[in-house]
């Protein structure tokens, strides 16, 4: 063997003498590296399985905004809207309305009570304010909700 073509094996990295180029990745550059990675993939998985879940509830939840807009444009009742709660089941959303007379700075049951009294008087008032609010569920634990408020005439 001549001098270029041996290699240098007191170092123990199979360099060819002369050359200064390595064969390839020695064991630990190439478990450092994988070390690395895992790491890296450590980091980033539960964001990925976190955004892999919003991503299948996606479909249900903007049924279930669509749904709930729906409910919301549908124009009230008087009725409707005198008998508090609504509530159903449409393409498996499940679907919720309560309406309550909005009381100007007194709680809801003082406010019906003295609405009852101004009802028995000859100045009735031609409209009521009433507080809707309509949530709908999709799946155990993911619900949305609105809130408007809505005139009504009196009972």
């Amino acid at each position: 063997m001549s001098p270029r073509q041996s290699t240098d094996r007191r170092a123990g990295t199979g360099r060819r003498a002369g050359t200064g180029r390595r064969a390839g990745f020695t064991l630990i550059e190439a478990l450092v590296a994988l070390a690395l990675v895992l790491a890296f993939a450590a980091t980033l998985g539960p964001f990925l399985f976190q955004a892999r879940r919003i991503i299948a509830h996606a479909d249900g939840r903007v049924a279930a905004q669509v749904l709930l807009r729906s409910l919301l444009a549908i124009p009230p009742d008087p009725a409707s809207l005198a008998n508090g709660v609504r509530d159903g089941e449409t393409a498996g959303l499940r679907w919720r309305i309560v309406s309550e007379p909005i009381g100007l700075g007194a709680p809801a049951q003082d406010h019906v009570a003295s609405l009852d009294e101004a009802l028995s008087r000859k100045d009735r008032p031609s409209w009521i304010a009433y507080r809707v609010v309509a949530s709908v569920s999709w799946a155990p634990g993911q619900t949305i909700s609105a809130e408007t408020v809505r005139l009504g005439t009196p009972e």
